[in-house]
């Protein structure tokens, strides 16, 4: 059940990126809409095979795959710090590759993929974090709820920070059975945490909309 939630917030969010598109396509944020989609539709396929198989798996690492390109593009994108955009390339790299590597020997190693969640989430959150940092330092930070791209960074900071540290303990939850709700925490936790991330992305929408019209 608590499956469906989440999966409903998912679909919110790819509703709000349909009614507001004409403002998102305006923008560097017109990916957004086409990854929600395709996140929506890989889990639903995912939930389909069901399990912890190595089909699952690999739909996860696809997922994970396109995560760690579409946050890195999206992060390039939001900065001009030169050298922030530097270590956001090479940062985005180490992580495609690193699954790239899981899809490779997944069916020899799994351990390896939960390893590859753990450091692409401290990846994603130290860019998510970046930027807020960045923002920060800004003059104009007093506005900083407005900026789409601060809502984003938060929801990405929170679920992948939160996410790595239940991946770390994976083998503990395992032995332990370690359970909420009727599920493993590693599957209660991203959930609950996907909710808080895609309102997040919710926001970033509907904030972007706000911008546009105050600059046109």
């Amino acid at each position: 059940m608590f499956f469906y939630f989440f999966l409903a917030v998912e679909l919110l969010s790819v509703i709000i990126g349909f009614v507001y598109y004409p403002y998102l396509k305006k923008s560097f944020m017109r990916w957004v809409l086409p990854f929600l989609i395709f996140i929506f539709f890989s889990e639903i396929v995912a939930r389909v095979v069901g399990g912890y198989t190595n089909n699952n798996l690999k739909i996860y690492c696809f997922i994970s795959i396109a995560e760690s390109l579409f946050y890195g593009y999206f992060f390039y994108n939001a900065t001009k710090i030169i050298q922030f955009r530097k270590l956001i390339l090479i940062l985005t790299f180490l992580s495609v590759l690193g699954f790239v590597s899981s899809l490779i020997i997944l069916h020899k190693n799994i351990h390896f993929l939960y390893l590859n969640f753990v450091i692409t989430g401290f990846f994603l959150s130290f860019m998510a974090l970046g930027y807020i940092y960045i923002r920060f330092l800004d003059d104009q930070n007093f506005y900083l709820i407005t900026d789409p791209v601060f809502w984003v960074a938060l929801g990405v900071s929170l679920f992948y920070s939160g996410t790595s540290v239940v991946f770390i303990m994976h083998d503990l939850i395992r032995v332990k059975r370690l359970w909420f709700m009727g599920l493993s925490l590693h599957n209660v936790v991203p959930q609950f945490l996907s909710i808080l991330l895609y309102l997040s992305i919710s926001i970033a929408i509907i904030q972007c909309k706000k911008k546009i019209r105050i600059s046109l």
